[in-house]
């Protein structure tokens, strides 16, 4: 029998938990078609952080690191720790710490009659840009640092390139090249070398500012989009606007170069929402979409695709949480999603 999958589950903060709660009877679905996996629950998240002033320690970090395949992510954040550094430290510590550098978010099956028929996917880099987190206060003086290297710019864009060459589909690169022209200029540099060695692959630049015009005027123009981390984060809640909100907005992150046993973390675009956390609102969707994409990542393709199949038959049936416009609560909108699975 092969080894099983290792799954690390961190519901985090909010709404985190509800939405995780509607994503694992997911993984007993698929153990009952009979993939071979386990779970192991981690306390990460406010909680715990507030109990014992521990964010993700090490050794929970190299459980994680050298003893899971993949973590399965609800959310993180909390009005009881105003600053957020419990959840900047854990979720900069996984992104960093196990080198996921390519985050992908797919903009596809929106809610129907909620907008165009869309079918972008955007590809944003997660380790470093503005969102590194180093920077200085001074009075009268901030400075927030972005910063890219070749190894993180190279294995964004190829996947991307890998990703649209796959499709047959052109690929978008979001950048300020003509403002920021160290940064950027590395992003175009690396861009242009990868355009000469997929020549199949319909590609070229776009101004960031330009580009979010073309999203609002004519968003099926587009295919494939790289960007940044800053750029990317933007891009793909403005492409999640289209689905219907950020409720249904599924994303995964992983390493292409394989540095360690755990290579990916699946987890919605939402954040925790602490405004609506315990009150059985929150929309499972992004949850559950996200699970078939750590599906997929894993080579479970008919597990994937039956899950997004029945989100679609879901939202076309008509469940809707409020979110959308309906009365469901999370659980009733998730079991509306797998009553519908084979």
């Amino acid at each position: 029998m092969d080894n099983p999958v290792l799954i690390a589950i961190i519901p985090g903060d909010g709404v985190g938990g509800e939405v995780m709660a509607e994503a694992l009877p997911c993984l007993d679905w698929a153990r009952n078609r009979g993939r071979s996996l386990r779970t192991r629950h981690l306390p990460c998240g406010a909680d715990h952080f507030l109990a014992t002033g521990e964010t993700l320690s090490e050794a929970t970090f190299t459980e994680l690191r050298d003893g899971c395949d993949a973590i399965l992510f609800g959310a993180v954040g909390d009005p009881r720790v105003p600053d957020g550094r419990h959840a900047e430290e854990i979720l900069l510590r996984l992104r960093q710490g196990l080198e996921l550098t390519v985050n992908f978010r797919p903009c596809h099956a929106p809610l129907p009659g909620a907008g165009p028929d869309l079918g972008i996917d955007v590809f944003r880099e997660n380790t470093e840009g503005a969102y590194c987190l180093q920077g200085t206060t001074e009075p009268g003086r901030a400075v927030d640092l972005a910063i890219h290297t070749e190894p993180a710019v190279r294995r964004l864009l190829q996947a991307a390139f890998r990703h649209a060459a796959a499709g047959g589909r052109p690929l978008t690169l979001a950048h300020k090249a003509n403002v920021l022209k160290h940064g950027h200029g590395l992003w175009m540099r690396v861009f242009e070398e990868l355009c000469r060695d997929h020549p199949s692959v319909a590609a070229g630049g776009m101004h960031a500012d330009a580009l979010l015009c073309a999203l609002v005027q004519k968003p099926t123009a587009f295919g494939v989009i790289a960007a940044d981390n800053y750029l990317g984060d933007l891009i793909s809640d403005l492409c999640a606007a289209y689905l219907g909100g950020m409720g249904v907005a599924p994303s995964l992150s992983w390493a292409p170069h394989h540095p360690f046993r755990c290579s990916a973390l699946a987890e919605p675009v939402h954040g925790s929402a602490p405004d609506i956390a315990g009150k059985h609102l929150a929309n499972p969707v992004g949850m559950v979409l996200s699970t078939a994409l750590l599906f997929r990542h894993l080579g479970w393709e008919s597990e994937a695709t039956s899950l997004e199949s029945a989100v679609a038959g879901a939202l076309a049936a008509g469940a809707r949480t409020r979110d959308l416009g309906g009365t469901l609560d999370t659980a009733t909108m998730g079991k509306a999603i797998r009553d519908r699975l084979p």
